[in-house]
């Protein structure tokens, strides 16, 4: 799951809205899909005066969802490394949108992984049918947790991709490697919980062991276009038994705690990640959990699952133990059928990471509160949030001496030009004056300077930003920017 950030000041009254940017009738579809902050029912504006006027506008939405989630499997498929290893990848598009047939791709491979179970899972039991039926009947709903604030009483979620499209700042928790190997950055993270009782929700608050955020929105099965993996879809791995959050449950059953930390994958290697659409899904998952229940030694726990019994809540525990499920929605979620529920308070760390200024001004009271903030601020590269606390607090040099609590490790220079370090950030530390551009590291690369930090990562727009205020290597002449291979 990824933490996204609420859209400001949009309409909630159509079924679809644009930003205001240009001529939207003179604009390709692609670039009209990629400025689509929502798609929705309409609640307010619009007056449908019968049910063909109803049908027709569900239709257009439907189109609009259709062909948005096409555009977010083609990058998926067309960009992933790991798609093109397991010899399922697409062509990128010539033009810039997808054909409609690339759900029916997602469609043909699920269908595939389907069929693998399928065959390792025949035969069942009266039980093992029970079992089934109880996973495809259950109601799923699906959790986002998040540290930014994204409901004002419409909840709007968007991918790590739109969010960059529109140039929004916020956290998030995609990898480089994720968008390498998967490109899976166009869509919306959830996990999954099974649960007949909506006031006990959410009976989960982590996911494959990492606490995604204090607020938690649970929403219904409304995405006929979302894919479900079994856990995490990158990393693939169920974690251990000790990382489990429900320990009360987990110490019930001794064999099954061994059993549980492994990767689910095909034949093809680690990488060959079984997918499944919303129309195979929960067959699929009643069989995954069948398989690893007729491989399992706990006689105990396969009791338990396959009790007549079990209710929803005992099925989202073994669910959620066995496998953590991680649904997937295309690009963005925009609805007024949710659930929020707060977790816990937002510490400053979350708050500057997410963006959330709402939170973060409650935290910053006084100078020392600012200070001790911007060491998050450099550690996130948060540009917004340091433009914020220099205009609102006078900060000196003496002041930003205080900022590192690992100074007796790493200068203040080398944090703000390390490889993870912020540009934008940078600056606005030169261009109050706040360090000095050719300062000798005295910690970790003694001898080198910011320049020296910025070249070695190749990082062109920081040389820029140095060299704009003077800066020199450490040893100059050695090291030449302009010999620098950055293009």
């Amino acid at each position: 799951m990824k933490p996204t950030r609420p859209l400001e000041n949009v309409p909630h009254n159509n079924f679809a809205h644009f930003h205001p940017a240009g001529n939207t009738a003179q604009r390709e579809q692609g670039h009209i899909l990629k400025d689509c902050t929502s798609v929705h029912n309409s609640q307010g504006n619009i007056s449908l005066q019968n049910d063909s006027a109803v049908h027709a506008s569900n239709v257009i939405k439907d189109f609009f969802k259709k062909t948005i989630a096409a555009q977010s499997y083609n990058h998926m498929f067309s960009e992933g490394a790991n798609f093109k290893k397991l010899g399922v990848d697409l062509a990128k598009p010539t033009a810039d949108k997808a054909p409609l047939s690339t759900l029916h791709h997602l469609d043909n491979i699920s269908k595939s992984y389907l069929v693998k179970i399928k065959e390792k899972t025949h035969n069942l039991t009266p039980d093992e049918k029970e079992l089934l039926r109880k996973v495809v009947d259950a109601k799923w709903h699906f959790r986002h947790q998040s540290n930014s604030n994204l409901s004002d009483g419409h909840l709007n979620i968007l991918s790590q991709k739109k969010l960059k499209y529109d140039g929004v700042v916020t956290g998030g928790n995609t990898k480089p490697q994720d968008i390498k190997c998967l490109a899976n950055n166009d869509f919306v993270f959830f996990g999954v919980e099974f649960s007949n009782d909506e006031a006990q929700l959410p009976l989960n608050t982590r996911h494959t062991d990492v606490d995604f955020g204090a607020n938690a929105y649970i929403l219904d099965d409304q995405f006929p276009y979302g894919y479900l993996t079994l856990t995490d879809h990158f990393d693939n791995t169920i974690p251990p038994a000790f990382q489990h959050e429900h320990a009360g449950f987990v110490s019930r059953f001794s064999e099954v705690r061994s059993e549980t930390y492994r990767k689910v994958h095909g034949e093809k290697g680690v990488f060959d990640v079984p997918m499944y659409s919303t129309k195979d899904m929960k067959f699929a998952l009643g069989l995954h959990l069948i398989d690893f229940l007729r491989q399992s030694r706990d006689v105990s726990f396969k009791r338990f699952a396959l009790n007549e019994n079990l209710d929803s809540k005992g099925l989202d525990r073994v669910l959620n133990f066995v496998f953590q499920p991680e649904f997937h929605v295309p690009r963005m979620v925009s609805t007024t059928h949710f659930k929020e529920v707060k977790l816990r308070e937002i510490s400053v760390k979350e708050a500057i990471g997410a963006s959330n200024m709402r939170v973060l001004t409650a935290h910053i009271n006084s100078k020392d509160d600012a200070i001790s903030a911007l060491f998050w601020v450099i550690y996130y590269g948060k540009p917004d949030i340091a433009e914020y606390i220099f205009s609102n607090f006078e900060i000196n040099r003496e002041d930003v001496m205080k900022i590192s609590p690992y100074s007796d490790v790493y200068d203040l220079e080398y944090m703000l030009s390390d490889y993870s370090a912020d540009a934008s950030v940078l600056k606005q530390f030169l261009a109050r004056g706040l360090i000095d551009p050719n300062k000798t590291f005295v910690e970790a690369n003694k001898g080198s300077t910011m320049l020296d930090n910025a070249i070695k990562y190749k990082n062109q727009e920081m040389i820029n930003v140095l060299l704009s205020f003077g800066a020199v290597t450490g040893k100059e002449g050695e090291i030449d920017p302009a010999d620098s291979d950055i293009g």
